[in-house]
């Protein structure tokens, strides 16, 4: 009985609160795509970078597969550098960055894409607790809301759960 109740309550609050859940999960999904586009944008300046200039292994890596000395060509290797040699890639990149309209000659992001995701996930987690999930279980949520393997896990179920329907 008591599991009836709570799956017509909560058919009840995913009818009554579909339009604006969908537009948090579109600004949630818009954020994220946002940050990942930025990632890519950096992650090739760096690659370009390494690529143009020679950046060498300062020790031993040899389960990611480097070795001391061995030439760094991807920004997966740049936790190999040298201080000195990674402070020659953070100068040769801020200009690119710069041009690319992605940071600010201080090195500040332009657009915080992260920061527009983090808030977006927030956004959408604190709306499915307080308005999709059945009230006698909010507690329970709320108090794992910032987690971010808990907010994954809800969003999850949710989109999928709005793909069967």
């Amino acid at each position: 009985m008591e599991k009836e109740i709570i799956l017509a309550e909560l058919t009840k609050n995913c009818s009554g609160n579909n339009e604006k859940l969908l537009e948090l999960m579109e600004a949630y999904e818009l954020a994220k795509l946002g940050y990942e586009v930025q990632e890519e944008q950096i992650s090739d300046i760096y690659n370009r970078i390494l690529q143009t200039h020679e950046f060498f292994a300062k020790m031993d890596a040899k389960r990611v597969g480097f070795s001391k000395g061995d030439r760094i060509t991807d920004e997966s290797g740049m936790f190999l550098l040298s201080d000195k040699d990674f402070e020659k890639l953070m100068e040769l990149s801020r200009p690119v960055l710069v041009r690319a309209n992605i940071c600010d000659e201080n090195g500040y992001y332009v657009t915080d894409w992260l920061k527009i995701e983090i808030k977006a996930k927030d956004e959408l987690v604190n709306f499915i607790i307080l308005n999709i999930v059945p009230s006698q279980m909010r507690p329970l949520f709320w108090k794992s809301r910032n987690s971010v393997v808990f907010q994954d896990k809800l969003i999850n179920i949710l989109q999928s759960s709005l793909k069967a329907a």
